[in-house]
């Protein structure tokens, strides 16, 4: 029997590894890691599993990915925003390692967070994905 590791972890873990080709030199996090408060960085983490309007026997198939992104309102906000095209663009053709994955829609939402000591640009990516596992004949 082969043991695979969840969806949402599979989806954490390339999304993680794509980004760091395009963003080498951003922090990139996952939301069970600690961030830490120099920016920019990048957090990845993915929706509740939970779902109590599925029947118990039906096969859970949509996903959500999201990306927040921080960064200080005074560094270039040109770049952060092609920093996002680039991600977003790439995380489309998402391709993890255990399961089959195909990108239906995605979202960006910018806003200033005034709630740290100093402001902050944050961009939410939001990526959804349906995911099948892998069929090996």
């Amino acid at each position: 029997m082969i043991n695979l590791i969840s969806p949402q972890r599979d989806m954490v873990t390339s999304a993680i590894k794509t980004i760091e080709t395009i963003a080498d030199d951003i922090p990139i996090f996952d939301s069970s890691e600690s961030d830490s408060n120099g920016y920019p960085q990048i957090i990845i983490s993915t929706g509740s599993t939970g779902d109590s309007q599925r029947a118990k026997n039906e096969q859970r198939s949509s996903y959500t990915l999201y990306v927040d992104y921080f960064d200080t309102v005074d560094n270039d906000h040109g770049l952060m925003m092609d920093t996002c095209f680039s991600i977003r663009e790439y995380l489309k053709y998402l391709r993890l390692s255990s399961y089959n994955c195909s990108s239906v829609a995605f979202n960006q939402v910018e806003v200033i967070d005034n709630s740290t000591d100093q402001s902050l640009r944050h961009v939410t990516i939001t990526m959804d994905y349906n995911i099948t596992e892998k069929s090996f004949i």
